[in-house]
């Protein structure tokens, strides 16, 4: 019995996550309800188009400052320039999320703190006096 909930459990995951990348529409899991045709592009078509977007720009813009800092015209790397940018400011924007997670922990401990601190003097001052 456990092992058939785990088992029934571990697909959700596996259909949830297939549905919310886009690799199976949740129309084809049920019934199409009279809907015919393509349902769309996925999640994970979007993300894509969207990095290879934003890599393209990137590249522009380095090789444009390139060629306006050392003169060379470097437009074949374009590509291979936009990418490497993409992968740096993402490990940029996950240095800054781990540094803010542990900012957010030391607020979060510091807070628990001071309001154990208070609930103890509340209780010390609540004591009846002889």
């Amino acid at each position: 019995m456990f092992y058939h909930r785990k088992l029934v459990a571990g697909i959700s995951l596996v259909l949830l996550g297939l549905v919310l990348f886009g690799f199976v529409s949740p129309v084809a899991l049920g019934q199409s309800n009279g809907v015919k045709g393509e349902i769309g592009n996925g999640v994970l078509d979007k993300l894509t188009t969207f990095i290879d977007s934003a890599a393209e720009m990137i590249g522009k813009g380095l090789v444009r400052l390139v060629d306006m800092v050392a003169g060379v015209n470097v437009s074949e790397l374009e590509k291979p320039l936009g990418y490497l940018g993409v992968l740096t400011a993402s490990l940029i924007v996950f240095g800054a999320i781990k540094a803010a997670q542990k900012i957010i922990w030391l607020i979060l401990l510091l807070g628990w703190g001071l309001i154990i601190v208070r609930i103890v003097l509340e209780a010390l001052n609540k004591v009846p006096t002889s």
